[in-house]
């Protein structure tokens, strides 16, 4: 990690394990213009000169280190910020909101202890897939954000992305763009109830295949990011939390300079075009 590039993960599981199975497709859903405008909300109020940021989550946050390269673009475009991360294995928000568990006693004493500025959720990809969201996702969403609200800061939405091929469920295929289909509903659905902040990065995945189909955004496993898919991932963070285009950026990690310029053009044209 660069020099001033503060990230403390507070919970780290030493192993990243499984993944997600789809809880059944919502068939009435139809599959989104992925290339259409979004409507997204600004963060009232905007940022600050110094906001303070937890990414709370599963290995969808800390496989790549998100937050710490959502972090070094924040740097290296002179943005002051304190980004902190709460993550573990396989972990779903229900988990985060129940406080006779380990994961939501520390939620709670994180959360209440200090101020924060922005707290970015990040359900399990099952539950966000899920045709029973109402019952498996939401109503923890609902607990978190009443506490996020409660501590003063503005609950934020992290949309991840499907698995690369899709799904099978018995003899029936779900694609990927299906299921990320079901995914944008339920995380706009619930983002438009409690009036918050969504940052829409499995849609910049799927404009991504569209418009460079020659960028690998998954890792071997299909469900993980790969090094890019996280940067895309950091790069609409960024565009959501300051409300401007991380394009110029020249902190790339690994990745090759022209990819990057793609990718953060990617979340520049989503959030703010």
């Amino acid at each position: 990690m660069e020099k001033g590039s503060k990230v403390l993960v507070l919970f780290l599981a030493a192993a990243i394990l499984g993944g997600c199975s789809s809880g059944g497709a919502k068939n009435e859903v139809p599959q989104m213009d992925f290339q259409a405008k979004m409507e997204l909300r600004s963060p009232a109020p905007a940022a600050g000169e110094r906001p303070r940021i937890l990414f709370v989550g599963n290995s969808h946050t800390f496989y790549n280190d998100l937050s710490g390269t959502f972090a070094r673009i924040a740097d290296n475009l002179g943005k002051n910020r304190d980004a902190y991360e709460l993550s573990k294995s396989q972990c779903s928000l229900k988990q985060y909101a129940e406080t006779d568990n380990e994961l939501g006693a520390m939620f709670d004493k994180t959360v209440s202890g200090k101020k924060w500025d922005f707290v970015i959720l990040q359900e399990s990809s099952d539950n966000a897939m899920s045709l029973s969201a109402e019952e498996e996702m939401f109503p923890y969403c609902r607990i978190l954000d009443e506490k996020v609200k409660s501590a003063g800061g503005q609950t934020v939405f992290l949309m991840t992305w499907a698995p690369k091929e899709g799904l099978k469920d018995g003899f029936k295929k779900q694609s990927r763009e299906e299921l990320q289909s079901i995914m944008a509903e339920n995380y706009a659905e619930i983002s438009d109830e409690l009036n918050s902040l969504l940052i829409p990065a499995g849609v910049a995945f799927m404009r991504c295949t569209q418009e460079y189909p020659e960028i690998e955004l998954w890792n071997q496993d299909g469900r993980y990011p790969s090094p890019a898919g996280t940067y895309l991932a950091a790069c609409t963070v960024y565009a959501v939390i300051y409300q401007q285009s991380p394009e110029n950026c020249s902190y790339v990690g690994d990745l090759d300079s022209e990819v990057a310029a793609k990718l953060q053009k990617v979340a520049a044209d989503l959030v703010l075009g």
